[in-house]
């Protein structure tokens, strides 16, 4: 016998991943261009967090900052150009660049096409962005020419 918390989660993880398959489908048709993947990027996260009984996230200008600067560091490590390994934690950069909160979360993802790289983002935060403790995000989509991958970051902030 299910639990009501496990049946909802159960109904919530579907709907999430429909939503998914369906930001999915459409980015794997839609052109390379940057910003029109940092849309998709952001359209997907607003759809999942939708499916959530949360607020829905609000765009913040440092967070995007954040997820540029570590997407950029990755790309270096992938070019051997690195003086360091990649950024895995974003809210040392959150308050490095102003950011006030005291919750800061990475998702990333990386395939050979914007909306495999994106859903791989998007899945990996399949607890986090429904965590109604986050109320801030940024992305960064940068293919790395090196690898032929694209790169996908999310930063997810709160208070």
């Amino acid at each position: 016998m299910t639990s009501p918390a496990a049946a909802i989660a159960k109904r919530w993880i579907a709907s999430a991943v429909s939503i998914l398959a369906l930001a999915s489908g459409s980015l794997l048709l839609a052109p390379t261009a940057k910003s029109d993947s940092a849309d998709s990027f952001r359209a997907a996260v607003s759809a999942v967090r939708a499916a959530s009984s949360c607020e829905p996230l609000q765009y913040n200008a440092i967070a995007d900052k954040v997820a540029v600067i570590i997407n950029r560091s990755l790309s270096d490590y992938l070019d051997h150009v690195a003086d360091d390994v990649p950024l895995e934690d974003a809210l040392p950069g959150l308050h490095d660049l102003g950011y006030r909160g005291t919750k800061g979360k990475l998702l990333s993802g990386q395939a050979p096409v914007d909306g495999n790289s994106i859903k791989g983002a998007v899945v990996q935060g399949y607890k986090d962005i429904p965590d109604c403790s986050y109320t801030d995000f940024g992305v960064n989509v940068l293919r790395n020419d090196r690898t032929g991958k694209v790169l996908a970051a999310l930063v997810l902030a709160g208070p």
